[in-house]
């Protein structure tokens, strides 16, 4: 079941959508105002209440006149997120209208969407259980509009059947190789706005490695995270705050280019030893492949490692770095951080990628519920 008016408090707008059934649409967009605050607000008082919250108690505590309280209140309840009981008190005069938290029927849809166009998406409760799954190959060839009626074929079908429960947020997990500046435009911009016009609920968007950055951060209880990926590129997804920090393209460009060879092969950006060309995976086996001593080449480039994560705490401070695979330097990375780094950050190894979907759908679950809960 897909609602169609939401406010959607993402970021630092309000984007509030009238459904399909009026003659005209209109979309009212408006910067982080007096009103956006108010409402977040009343979503935490009243989702932090468990045996909710009336009009009258709604605007003493937010210090609003009683009709805009009344007005946000049914609003909120229209898109899914509350719903409203009377209560007939002991004395005389009419029911008491009480809004009590709907988040036992909200559901989140998450997608991640591969260099190769294939989708892949899980549907979670408010709870984290997964409800249902889904996938889609999209042929290279589509225009973006049929991609994109595509994708939205995909949210539609996995809303299907969901004994009424109310989707109440996406989370899109894209890779890297489909982001700008690699990309000629910002295609994924379109798609966002695309999906909120015609589901009216949030959509939150953001590259993998940060997406799965933020799963971790939550699974570690961390609000401050590096995750590292030294694969065909070097891949540094960070969150700061409990919140995933966007430009990754740029710490990714940084981390690249930290020199941890002074006297190495001179890069094609015109410096020399950048670690991007010691430690992604092509560099690796070509060292590998031309070295005569595997084992003293494995422990160069985990100190390597070890050196570009001493220089990254002191830019970006955080409380944990994740090393995503990286079997053959994590040791010798380890060891080198913890003799020359003046903090107790930990270096965790992390086996296997996360699983991209569920993040993106944990993230939106995050963003529309959990934070104004305080539930992980």
């Amino acid at each position: 079941m897909v609602k169609n008016w939401k406010f959607d408090l993402c970021g630092d707008k309000i984007t509030c959508e009238i459904g399909k059934e009026c003659s005209e649409k209109k979309k009212i967009a408006m910067k982080d105002t007096k009103r956006a605050q108010v409402i977040r607000l009343l979503k935490q008082q009243v989702l932090a209440a468990e045996g909710g919250i009336s009009r009258a108690e709604a605007a003493g505590r937010l210090g609003i006149d009683l009709r805009t309280a009344a007005s946000y209140l049914e609003q909120l309840t229209e898109c899914g997120l509350l719903y409203c009981e009377k209560v007939v008190s002991g004395g005389k005069g009419r029911p008491c209208s009480i809004y009590r938290s709907n988040a036992d029927n909200l559901c989140f849809l998450g997608l991640r969407i591969s260099s190769s166009l294939r989708i892949t998406g899980v549907l979670i409760d408010s709870r984290g259980r997964e409800l249902k799954s889904c996938a889609v190959e999209l042929e290279p060839e589509f225009s973006r509009l049929s991609a994109f009626n595509a994708i939205l074929g995909l949210v539609r079908e996995s809303c299907k059947e969901l004994e009424g429960r109310v989707l109440y947020g996406i989370g899109l997990a894209i890779s890297r190789w489909l982001q700008p500046p690699l990309a000629g435009e910002d295609v994924y911009a379109n798609l966002v706005n695309f999906l909120r016009r015609e589901t009216g609920v949030a959509v939150y968007r953001d590259v993998i490695i940060n997406v799965d950055a933020f799963l971790l951060a939550r699974q570690l209880n961390c609000r401050n995270l590096a995750l590292i990926h030294a694969g065909e590129v070097i891949e540094f997804g960070l969150v700061r705050d409990g919140v995933p920090v966007s430009e990754f393209s740029k710490r990714e460009e940084w981390l690249s280019h930290i020199c941890v060879k002074p006297d190495g092969r001179r890069c094609y950006c015109g410096k020399y030893g950048c670690f991007e060309n010691y430690v992604t995976s092509g560099s690796r086996r070509e060292l590998f492949n031309s070295s005569s001593n595997r084992g003293a080449t494995q422990r160069a480039l985990g100190e390597m490692l070890g050196a570009a994560m001493v220089r990254l705490v002191r830019k970006f401070p955080v409380d944990a770095i994740i090393i995503l695979d990286g079997s053959d330097m994590f040791f010798n990375a380890e060891d080198y951080f913890s003799v020359h780094s003046k903090s107790k950050i930990p270096l965790i190894r992390h086996r296997v990628s996360p699983n991209g979907e569920q993040a993106a759908a944990f993230m939106a679950a995050y963003f529309e519920l959990h934070r104004y809960t305080g539930d992980e």
